[in-house]
């Protein structure tokens, strides 16, 4: 089935070729914004009472705390990058930049708590990198259209609702390891559909604010975006930042590209070497991710 393309669209297309720079810089400060604040935020969660997880008491007892108030700070920088990042690009281009928030988080973790990294940790941090630079370069995202059917946003809506509810679920009772990991995989899922959201919002003001206000947009981003808060927070909380953040990292890019890929019709290169490329480059950062998960980075607790 063909998708015609209107003409303003392809302008813009063409507009994303030469501003590609520009946006991969966004992209790239919105991840150092995000990996510091990741960082910040975890050293407040971690030290709140036990039984706090999943619950707005958490939020409450966090906003007391300097630091936390700090790294949410640096969350509204990087998310003020990613929505400039999103107005121009797409998000099978910009979300999987993001990912560099691990390769920053995780080492500053490591030296704030007086570790060093190994030979392996810095390798899985190089692949990281390289995975992202190699599936970007290979891939050749182009710009979507920014709209789908109201069905399709009810169905996304309902599976993303869905998916979030069943990681909190499986938190409770879990271990801190495997609650980490789901609510960390809860988080990612919701700051997906959140970007989705950022990229349509973005698309949207091109009408104007009250254009904007009109729709249901930007009051379910605002409702995503605290929900997503939560699940970020209860996954810090429950135990050290290697365990959460790389789940949370691996899971929104891939969330937010299927959302691209599938609702707002964008397209990576499938011609030539272009797919092997593609999956070797998301090979080298899966890997990267989980051999981070499993390292010793940021580790206080021997029991974890």
């Amino acid at each position: 089935m063909s998708v015609v393309v209107p003409q303003g669209l392809t302008a813009f297309h063409h507009h994303i070729g030469r501003g590609l720079v520009s946006i991969v810089l966004l992209s790239m400060a919105s991840a150092t914004a995000y990996g510091l604040a990741a960082v910040l935020q975890h050293r407040a969660a971690i030290r709140e009472p036990a039984g706090l997880s999943m619950r707005a008491g958490l939020l409450v007892r966090l906003v007391r705390r300097p630091r936390w108030l700090v790294g949410n700070a640096l969350d509204g920088v990087g998310y003020l990058f990613q929505f400039l990042a999103l107005r121009r690009g797409s998000l099978i281009l910009v979300e999987p930049v993001l990912v560099l928030s691990l390769v920053l988080a995780l080492p500053l973790a490591a030296w704030l708590d007086h570790q060093r990294l190994s030979a392996a940790e810095w390798t899985s941090t190089a692949a990281i990198a390289a995975g992202i630079a190699l599936f970007l370069g290979a891939a050749h995202p182009g710009l979507g259209q920014p709209r789908a059917s109201g069905e399709a946003w009810t169905l996304l809506t309902i599976i993303i609702v869905a998916g979030c509810g069943a990681s909190a679920l499986a938190a409770r009772g879990a271990s801190r390891r495997r609650a980490a990991g789901f609510l960390a995989a809860g988080s990612g899922m919701a700051f997906g559909y959140v970007a989705a959201l950022t990229e349509r919002t973005g698309h949207l003001l091109d009408g104007g604010a009250l254009h904007t206000l009109a729709t249901w947009v930007p009051y379910a981003l605002v409702i995503g975006a605290v929900a997503a808060l939560l699940l970020t927070q209860s996954a810090f909380h429950a135990g050290e930042l290697r365990l959460s953040l790389p789940m949370l990292t691996a899971a929104q890019p891939l969330v937010a590209g299927a959302i691209g890929l599938g609702l707002f019709g964008e397209h990576i290169d499938s011609r030539g070497l272009a797919p092997a490329l593609e999956i070797l480059g998301l090979a080298l950062v899966g890997a990267g991710v989980f051999v981070l998960a499993l390292s010793s980075v940021g580790r206080t607790d021997p029991a974890l």
